[in-house]
């Protein structure tokens, strides 16, 4: 373990002992740790200003009636972000059930303006776009944040999770930069159930098309009551592959996955609450297979590389709550991850595997924040400190395309990359509500960030002589080949400050309507480019190169409402974003290099709307819509086009007015779920939602070959309940409409003509039938 990292775990050590011995106990903890629905330790309420709360003795004596007659905690997590000044969607677990989500995947189209493209090369990847801000290289650093439990996930490797022991799913759009690790665009803030006195378990099963299946257990509740409680989850989910690999005889597009969490809770005193959580993922199926579409079958898939996985993760999360008086609260979240990746990425689907690539990642992560709340009567703030340190080291045995001639004259020049980046991330945030008036609250928030970046990178050769290798000999190459000769080394250090302000005015105009009119900022890091891997000396320039933080300035105004309490609800938000130094992966005038740079500025500028709905005591109602329009508006590079031998002008580069990828200009969906009233023992429930996303674009160089047509996809679900709540059934059927639209697409040419045009498609129908037993 590294010195930096080793220093860092002991000093998590040390504050969970100091939290240990701590001995403050206001009246009323007690109760909270009774209470089943209680709130996660690592969840303090948001400083929005917005909410007057009541004395702690008042707090205790409701606490206590909540068990019985009170709001369940996503009952209160809802009424409590309504009164926040953000834009926020809260998916609680009895929604994601009733939806029939499984994985955060599934989460596309079902909040406003978030954006879950479908073609990232493995199943436990994932990427979010939130108004047209995100992170198109799954290694990249995410722009919209992943956070488990309040800890921040480096990379999007690895933020695609199950659902089993979820208690909801919290959606900020909008900059993160008052919690943990900032994120530009916003945050998935993943919330798993904290264990309680009150005892709980569950075992679930299902089996669907394409012979999947799953099965998941969970079970939690007191060892010592009123002191130590306890909870384990387990899933598994499998299903063979939708596509085939013709050449190799294999399928692909496969799940093999496996998930398991553990957690201990400890209330030693009336003052401290310590949750400690261990989790670990295992991902055996198949990275993305991808068609061509200059093949017959364009669904299948002739690589002679197949594109096999061997995916492993595992973290611990320390949450500490610690209450130093009535009025202050203090808070600990420590978070220690890390995974392994092996595997051949096939990314554009040519039978030559030009550009395809074997890859091990391994990536080391340590998280420490502290964070003290405290409410005074008008005076509500938030003050934090922020380190994170990680260590991603890649091999990468890569095929660089010198010929794009047919067989038997395609050569190539496989190599290896061997990189390693440490980054090291300090932070000192805060955030002060105060009420003007009764009705009138203003917020001010600042974060100062300190970003320290590493990068060596060594570049070998993997065939002697000139280095050129035919397709069976790169094959054979980039099976984990020995490297033949250095081609060059390198190493650079750099690093950056960011200061990232707040402020936010909110009126609380009547009981159940809010307005309110922020400006806020939001990072992204800067760094070093991790895909050098050519040969020459711009090679070694593109590793030393460093690129700046890219900042965006949102202004937003937004109403929160609900107009018939308990049955309405109506939320929704006009914003503006202006991007500066937006990183892409382009040709750079500063030395003709295709690397990732700072390469112009960019806005985008949209409105959302969200509504619940009980229409009736039967049929309910949930609809979300968006529209979004971003664009590039200066770009710093050089304009790059050709002339494909159709006589089509071919962008190779982004331009100025070009639109900003994966950034639909309307996003929908509605959904209704029905009580069907039968005279038969038990719940029947079905279920329906239809969404809608415009065209987009998966790239900067804007082409009809990187456009993405407009989609629509129906799902139902059908439900039955026992009447003792204890058995349910569920079918559930997606894109019944059975459309397997394009997802990404890929064009390389030579000399006018197409060689090929690698693409990814979405799932066709699927029919999945559950079965949970709860007690």
């Amino acid at each position: 373990m590294y010195p930096e990292l080793m220093g860092a775990v002991c000093c998590a050590i040390l504050l969970t002992i100091g939290g240990h011995r701590a001995n403050a106990a206001p009246q009323g903890a007690r109760s909270q740790k009774q209470n089943a629905t209680s709130v996660h330790p690592s969840s303090p309420p948001s400083t929005g200003g917005a909410r007057k709360h009541p004395p702690r003795k008042a707090r205790a004596q409701a606490a206590e009636t909540v068990s019985v007659t009170g709001l369940s905690r996503s009952a209160r997590r809802t009424k409590e972000l309504q009164k926040t000044p953000s834009s926020t969607s809260l998916l609680t677990d009895q929604t994601l059930e009733r939806l029939g989500v499984q994985n955060t995947r599934q989460l596309a189209r079902l909040t406003p303006n978030l954006y879950v493209p479908n073609s990232m090369p493995g199943y436990s990847v994932n990427n979010y776009f939130i108004r047209g801000i995100g992170e198109i290289d799954p290694q990249g650093e995410p722009s919209v944040g992943t956070y488990i439990d309040g800890v921040y996930l480096p990379r999007n490797m690895g933020t695609m999770q199950e659902l089993l022991d979820v208690g909801d799913i919290e959606v900020d759009r909008g900059p993160v930069v008052f919690a943990g690790h900032q994120s530009e665009g916003g945050g998935i803030r993943i919330n798993t159930l904290t264990p309680t006195n009150q005892r709980h378990a569950v075992l679930q099963t299902g089996y669907g098309t394409y012979n999947e299946y799953q099965i998941g257990a969970l079970a939690s509740g007191a060892i010592v009551r009123d002191k130590v409680y306890a909870s384990i989850a387990f899933g598994r989910h499998a299903r063979g592959g939708i596509d085939h690999n013709y050449t190799v005889g294999k399928d692909t597009n496969t799940i093999d996955y496996t998930q398991a969490r553990g957690k201990l809770r400890f209330t030693p005193n009336d003052a401290l609450d310590i949750t400690l959580a261990f989790d670990g993922t295992v991902d055996g199926g198949t990275n993305r297979g991808v068609g061509n579409l200059l093949n017959p079958y364009i669904y299948g898939n002739y690589n002679r590389a197949f594109p096999k996985n061997n995916y492993s993760e595992a973290g611990f999360t320390g949450n500490i709550r610690y209450a130093l008086s009535p009025h202050l609260v203090l808070y600990a979240t420590t978070g220690i991850r890390g995974y392994d990746d092996k595997g051949m990425y096939d990314n554009y689907g040519d039978y030559y595997s030009r550009a395809s690539q074997n890859l091990y990642y391994r990536d080391r992560m340590y998280s420490q924040e502290l964070r003290l709340h405290g409410e005074y009567s008008k005076l509500t703030f938030s003050a934090g400190a922020y380190f994170m340190y990680e260590n991603w080291f890649t091999q990468r045995w890569a095929n660089n395309a010198t010929s794009y001639n047919t067989a038997p004259n395609v050569l190539t020049q496989p190599v290896l990359a061997i990189i390693n980046q440490i980054n090291r991330n300090w932070a000192v945030y805060g955030d002060v509500s105060y009420h003007i008036a009764p009705k009138l609250t203003f917020t001010a928030g600042l974060r100062f960030n300190w970003e320290d970046h590493d990068n060596a990178e060594s570049l070998y050769y993997l065939e002697p002589g000139n280095h050129l290798a035919g397709p069976a000999a790169a094959l054979a190459a980039l099976n984990w080949g020995a490297p033949s000769s250095l081609a060059w080394r390198a190493t650079a250090r750099d690093n950056w400050i960011q200061l990232l302000p707040k402020g936010v005015l909110n009126w609380q105009a009547l009981p159940n309507l809010m307005t309110y009119l922020s400006i806020s900022q939001g990072g992204k890091s800067g760094g070093f480019d991790f895909r050098a891997q050519t040969p020459t000396a711009l090679g070694s320039l593109q590793a030393t190169t460093p690129y700046n933080p890219e900042i965006v300035t949102t202004y937003e105004i937004g109403v929160k409402t609900d107009p018939i309490p308990g049955r309405v609800r109506v939320n929704g938000a006009l914003f503006w974003n202006q991007f500066d130094n937006i990183q892409l992966t382009v040709t750079d005038p500063s030395n003709g290099l295709s690397h990732r740079f700072n390469a112009g500025t960019g806005h985008s500028a949209g409105a959302e709307i969200e509504t619940t709905a009980q229409i009736t005591p039967d049929l309910s109602l949930r609809y979300t819509a968006s529209y979004l329009y971003a664009v590039l508006d200066t770009f710093n590079g050089v304009v790059s086009r050709t002339i494909l031998a159709s006589g089509q002008i071919y962008n190779n580069t982004p331009y100025a007015g070009a639109p900003l990828p994966y950034s639909p200009r309307f996003q929908t969906m509605g959904a209704l779920t029905y009580h069907i009233p039968l005279d038969l023992p038990g719940r029947f429930e079905i279920g329906a939602d239809v969404s809608f996303q415009s065209a987009a674009y998966v790239s900067s160089a804007i082409n009809p070959q990187t456009r993405i047509p407009p989609q629509t996809y129906v799902n139902a679900m059908a439900g039955w309940t026992s009447p003792n709540k204890r058995w349910t059934v569920q079918a559930m059927g997606r894109n019944l409409l059975d459309h397997r639209y394009l997802q990404s697409e890929t064009l390389f040419q030579s000399g006018g003509k197409p060689v090929y045009e690698g693409a990814y498609f979405s799932d066709p129908r699927t029919v999945f039938v559950s079965a949970k037993l709860t007690f």
